[in-house]
């Protein structure tokens, strides 16, 4: 960190990401630090599915820094860089942000570790099958889990599930949003079908809270439901939200 400090400091907060992290790496290794190694790639997949992450920083395959140009960091950043550890099957990592004009930092840690990603409980006892896409949908969801685990970023799961859809144009479209007969403009949603939206998040105190909203935002579509899928770290939850 004095390091990151130091780059901040005589560099000043206006550079790309890959400045600070070219920069950063070579003190690292002018400091004596063992195996620095930049843009580590990290494969998902499963069947034809393929997707690449990029690791800005590991030290001694036990370290993780990902460095940012943000205005503030956020949960997603949080999540992302946890993503990398469980993957990587490391414990410790920690984000940087250099855009601020003070150096902006977060420790991400986890106790898990790769095996124990696979030790989770699915509640569906809400979950209605209201058609073949949403059996599918749920099908395919299992299997993703059965292969990569849990408390991964669920960003990684909506890929895979534009991918099997055939792309996202044919899962991310605009509806009209309805208040009766007054149309009050459109906005994005991710579809199964033309009756059928679907949600994939990661709430956990805050699910009924989410879940409120979802009825309510379901009420003023065409939909007749969204299918939800809620990560709660081992707890994953399938329920159908009707309209």
């Amino acid at each position: 960190m004095g390091m990151a400090f130091s780059i901040h400091r005589e560099l000043g907060r206006l550079w790309s990401e890959a400045i600070y992290q070219n920069e950063l790496a070579y003190r690292c290794q002018k400091a004596g630090l063992e195996g620095v190694a930049i843009e580590v790639p990290i494969e998902v997949s499963y069947q034809d599915f393929q997707k690449m992450f990029y690791v800005d920083l590991l030290i001694n395959d036990a370290v993780i820094y990902e460095l940012k140009t943000v205005q503030t960091l956020t949960g997603e950043h949080h999540q992302q860089t946890l993503t990398y550890l469980l993957l990587l099957g490391v414990q410790h990592g920690k984000l940087i942000n250099l855009r601020p004009s003070s150096v902006e930092f977060r420790f991400v840690s986890t106790k898990l570790t790769p095996g124990k990603r696979y030790n989770y409980t699915i509640e569906d006892a809400h979950w209605l099958q209201l058609d073949e896409d949403s059996i599918w949908l749920k099908k395919l969801v299992v299997s993703l889990l059965k292969e990569w685990g849990a408390f991964l970023d669920t960003s990684l799961f909506y890929d895979a599930i534009e991918h099997f859809r055939g792309g996202k144009e044919n899962v991310v479209k605009k509806i009209e949003v309805t208040d009766g007969a007054r149309v009050l403009g459109t906005q994005q949603v991710h579809l199964i079908n033309s009756e059928t939206g679907f949600k994939v998040s990661s709430f956990v105190k805050n699910d009924k809270y989410y879940e409120n909203h979802l009825r309510r935002f379901v009420r003023y579509t065409s939909l007749k439901a969204i299918q939800w899928i809620n990560f709660q770290y081992d707890r994953i939850v399938f329920k159908t939200i009707l309209r």
